[in-house]
């Protein structure tokens, strides 16, 4: 079953991302009813990269829980990933009204919630793209986890509106999908690639304008593709400057 089912351009006003957390792979294949949900909100830096995450558990019958572990783990255990549906609030706010937690608190009072802060490196955990693979200057990693099935692959596709290819080096290195924009002044590209077997994914993102003056506008972008990215059950984990 895919995770998510929505399309690639979604609202981002809502600020904290939300998982479903079912007991095995077979409840949340047969949509059984979930375990507990859990809440997560990456911590930026003026850039848009991550330099932290924090976030909060509850389970059904019981009280909010530190998640820093299971955040953890969430970014490199595949089976931990199979139990985890990445939704929007209104499904985190069906979920906890199901099991019976009433109204999901506003996000500010969620926030409370959130006692032990999980450090992110500040070194890019990869390095997939060689130096003379494009001419522009490489600046932006997105990590992602998980798996992303054909429809949804379909729907990062579409929705950023990524154009055919069949070049032989986009195959060599596993790339999904490019694109390209001009955004205030700059042109702006970013790619789709697989990682390994595919339970890995990474957006990398570039400018032709080397100084920190595109901060502002790479920021919100950067947000944009991770959101649409984990709408359709990919998991953020890191967003990293290359170079």
């Amino acid at each position: 079953m895919s995770r998510a089912a929505h399309h690639a351009a979604v609202d981002v006003a809502e600020q904290l991302d939300y998982y479903l957390v079912f007991p095995n792979l077979r409840a949340r294949e047969r949509a059984l009813p979930p375990e507990g949900l859990v809440v997560e909100e990456f911590v930026l830096r003026p850039d848009g990269t991550t330099s932290a995450l924090d976030s909060a558990g509850w389970t059904a019958g019981g009280a909010w829980w530190s998640a820093a572990a299971f955040s953890r783990g969430l970014r490199d255990d595949a089976r931990l990933q199979a139990r985890v549906t990445p939704v929007a609030r209104a499904g985190a706010q069906a979920a906890y009204r199901l099991l019976g937690g009433g109204e999901l608190l506003p996000e500010p009072e969620l926030r409370r919630h959130f006692l032990d802060r999980l450090d992110l490196p500040a070194a890019a955990p990869l390095n997939l793209v060689p130096a003379q693979a494009t001419a522009e200057r490489r600046i932006y990693r997105v990590l992602l986890a998980g798996e992303l099935p054909e429809a949804g692959l379909a729907a990062l596709r579409s929705g950023w509106r990524m154009q055919p290819f069949d070049r032989a080096d986009d195959a060599a290195n596993r790339i999904a999908g490019r694109t390209r924009r001009t955004l205030d002044g700059q042109t702006v590209t970013w790619t789709l690639r697989r990682i390994g077997s595919g339970l890995a994914w990474a957006v990398d993102l570039a400018t032709d304008r080397p100084d920190e003056t595109s901060a502002h506008t790479l920021s919100p972008l950067l947000c944009r593709l991770r959101t649409d990215a984990r709408s359709q059950g990919l998991i953020p984990v890191t967003v990293e400057r290359l170079r």
